[in-house]
């Protein structure tokens, strides 16, 4: 819910989001052996590749995955989050600039980093009936991986350290997540949590509690950092006095993690954190570069850049003066408001806006009634998503792109293979 935002719809439309389809496997395969040319081919410029296309620009996701470490306390990992892009190779290239290791927000997510040679992945989720438990438990056999996941219930405890017996599988470390705001998932602070904790270590040798996860969702699109700040000064204060309950207990606590990318720099200076997760920092979406835009003195999450568009073409132009383009609902996720227009030459577009068009058609208006519709069918332009992680979900792969001479160069073609509707 935090992330939902009001979006205007084009007249006639009806005011609901639907939420689209997603296969669970990559179709990449299968599209290009119909039409080869839909994924475009390295060396070969993604302007002219069919749209709409996703392409991240390789330099200020680069600049993005060294920039999230800068100014951490020393003793602070970082384990970013993958569902944010849902890709081995992106894993690696973070796993390489300097993260502990990844999350996943699923087993699916977790099945396919793993498969794809990113070994030490924590699933920030509870992994809830026996099938989905056997595959968390051949998933943590598999030859140098390290997987852990999170608990908030004892009959999920119980039920895990079966079937780990059962598995002949050793201290699988265990987080039990913690509620501190969300009012999602986990147990609440302090005693509720220290209990649990202690069911945990009870099954031992199967599990190890290994932690605490405590992620406030909602707070990271708080807008003001002084805002974000306060929240976490105050939750951290129950984490706190939670891990002293801990160790009154006789439990080590070997982790605390959590906070996203518009509060990871509070956790992390709060004393308490000692893992951070954020995800977003990669693409750097509408909704998040929102919190950028303060005047206050405090630093918002970091000076990261947009990476992440979607290649769009004008349809068509009406008289009347707006213009239609190729991404609608299928191309984008709009649950956290309208994408924000760019030229080829990475400028924004402030002067128009995007409805909603339909499925298939995003409508652009002048965002000054009788401004000037400057586009032409053909044009190319790019969409900035309101909302990185699930649009992402939407494509089977993307393109990295080298924008750094203006000529959009595929560098190389991305699967999104995690991508699925979240098994």
């Amino acid at each position: 819910l935090s992330r939902l935002s009001p979006l205007r719809f084009a007249p006639g439309r009806q005011q609901a989001l639907r939420a689209p389809r997603a296969s669970a496997f990559s179709s990449s395969s299968a599209a290009a052996a119909v039409v080869p040319d839909l994924i475009p081919q390295v060396g070969s410029k993604a302007t002219e590749a069919a749209t709409p296309a996703l392409l991240v620009v390789k330099e200020r996701l680069e600049k993005n995955l060294r920039v999230v470490h800068d100014d951490l306390p020393s003793h602070v990992l970082v384990r970013p989050h993958a569902k944010a892009h849902k890709s081995p190779v992106i894993g690696k290239m973070q796993l390489a600039a300097g993260a502990c290791g990844l999350c996943a927000a699923k087993l699916f997510e977790a099945e396919v980093l793993v498969a794809g040679g990113c070994l030490d992945v924590c699933i920030t989720n509870e992994i809830i009936g026996r099938p989905n438990l056997e595959r968390l438990a051949r998933l943590a056999q598999t030859p140098g991986a390290r997987i852990s996941a999170c608990v908030d219930s004892k009959e999920n405890v119980d039920e895990m350290a079966e079937v780990m017996r059962q598995f002949g599988i050793s201290n699988f470390e265990v987080l039990v997540e913690v509620n501190v705001g969300q009012n999602r998932c986990g147990v609440e602070p302090g005693e509720p949590a220290v209990a649990l904790a202690q069911r945990v270590a009870s099954h031992s040798p199967y599990l190890k509690f290994h932690g605490l996860h405590a992620y406030h969702g909602s707070n990271q699109h708080v807008r003001q950092p002084k805002g974000r700040q306060s929240t976490v000064e105050g939750f951290a204060s129950q984490v706190r006095e939670t891990v002293a309950g801990l160790h009154k207990a006789g439990l080590k606590c070997d982790i605390v993690t959590g906070g996203g990318t518009g509060s990871y720099d509070f956790e992390a200076k709060s004393g308490v954190y000692n893992e951070v997760q954020p995800g977003s920092y990669i693409f750097m979406d509408v909704d998040y570069s929102k919190n950028l835009q303060t005047s206050d003195l405090l630093p918002g999450p970091g000076p990261f850049s947009p990476s992440l568009f979607v290649l769009t073409t004008v349809v068509s132009v009406s008289t009347k003066g707006w213009a239609v383009v190729d991404a609608g609902m299928k191309a984008l996720s709009l649950d956290s408001g309208a994408p924000r227009v760019f030229s080829l030459d990475l400028k924004a577009e402030d002067g128009v806006e995007y409805l909603c068009g339909g499925d298939e058609h995003g409508i652009l208006k002048p965002a000054k009634e009788g401004g000037p519709m400057p586009y032409k069918v053909g044009d190319l332009l790019l969409l900035q998503p309101g909302h990185c992680d699930p649009t992402v979900n939407l494509y089977d792969h993307l393109a990295l792109v080298d924008q750094s001479a203006g000529d959009w160069i595929v560098k190389e073609v991305v699967p999104i293979s995690g991508r699925g509707p979240g098994l």
